[in-house]
């Protein structure tokens, strides 16, 4: 039934991982866990994260736009009311933004038991480097904000599959059940190694996942990154030919050497899983604060 609801990075060592290719013949305890993204909440990377890990046995409550919501950061809808609905048993739809359908999910739909854990995705597309806008990204973030631990995970793309026929990218869409078999087992993975009843990761901490678009035997490995600012995608805007009109061209950076860079950008185009770790710190810290102090001394004389 329809009804209306009114209503940052740490630098961490380079690390190689054991790609696992199987789970531990005695698994922890399930975990309550809420899926998202910004796909849609029938998208197929998020189906197939869901399918995985109910087939690990976890408790999985899907809330998820809508409709496709790429690119759309953490935006939140703050006047009016947002639909949102119970599309078969445990998977819901809110008409907004990620972002919105984390904050209904967790202050709304699962405000009597909150889950473990947060993970969105899996996206289509890539989302390297700090990958602000991101609705993947933002739906993590935004649970992170509320004080649980979240991941977000993508998948890539291949650029010369974009003509292909009968559908644009078909090593993702392969790749999807890939990346989901990896996100249970990254999630059983922390589920072994913390402590007690300890939070899974960290406070205020997220992982970044991205995953290459190729099948499990063709991933090179797991590498936990660096993120930086750069992504390595450029964006180019070129004249159409129509007045007052751009046409948008994404162009791919070549990597260097292997020991060249940190980046997570770096290692994915070498086929590697990627996992950097973001943090909820915005702080400039002491040094820059008191720099700027400095600039602005004389402000308060005018």
């Amino acid at each position: 039934m329809n009804r209306l609801l009114g209503i940052t990075v740490v630098a961490i060592s380079l690390v190689d991982l054991v790609l696992p290719t199987c789970l531990h013949a005695e698994a922890a305890a399930p975990l309550r866990i809420m899926l998202t993204n910004d796909d849609g909440y029938d998208a197929p990377g998020v189906k197939a994260v869901y399918e995985s890990l109910v087939a690990n046995g976890h408790d999985v409550t899907l809330v998820a736009p809508l409709e496709n919501q790429s690119s759309s950061g953490m935006r939140v809808t703050t006047q009016g009311s947002l639909d949102y609905q119970e599309e078969s048993t445990g998977v819901w739809s809110v008409d907004g933004s990620p972002a919105d359908a984390v904050l209904v999910g967790l202050l709304h739909i699962m405000k009597d038991e909150a889950p473990d854990i947060v993970i969105s995705g899996a996206n289509f597309g890539p989302n390297l480097g700090y990958a602000y806008s991101s609705g993947t990204l933002g739906a993590a973030t935004m649970a992170m904000y509320v004080g649980l631990p979240a991941i977000a995970i993508s998948v890539g793309v291949d650029p010369a599959e974009h003509g292909a026929k009968p559908i644009a990218f078909p090593s993702t869409f392969k790749a999807f059940q890939g990346a989901a078999e990896f996100a249970s087992r990254l999630v059983e993975n922390l589920h072994e190694a913390r402590m007690d009843n300890a939070s899974l990761l960290p406070d205020h901490t997220i992982l970044n996942v991205n995953y290459p678009p190729a099948d499990p035997e063709g991933i090179s490995g797991v590498r936990v990154t660096q993120a930086t600012w750069d992504s390595g995608v450029r964006i180019a805007y070129e004249e159409s030919g129509q007045a007052g009109q751009l046409d948008i061209r994404l162009h791919l950076l070549e990597t260097g050497a292997d020991d060249s860079d940190d980046a997570d950008w770096q290692w994915f185009a070498r086929g590697y899983v990627t996992i950097s770790v973001l943090d909820a710190d915005s702080d400039a810290g002491e040094s820059l604060r008191d720099d700027i102090s400095r600039r602005l001394a004389t402000i308060g004389q005018q």
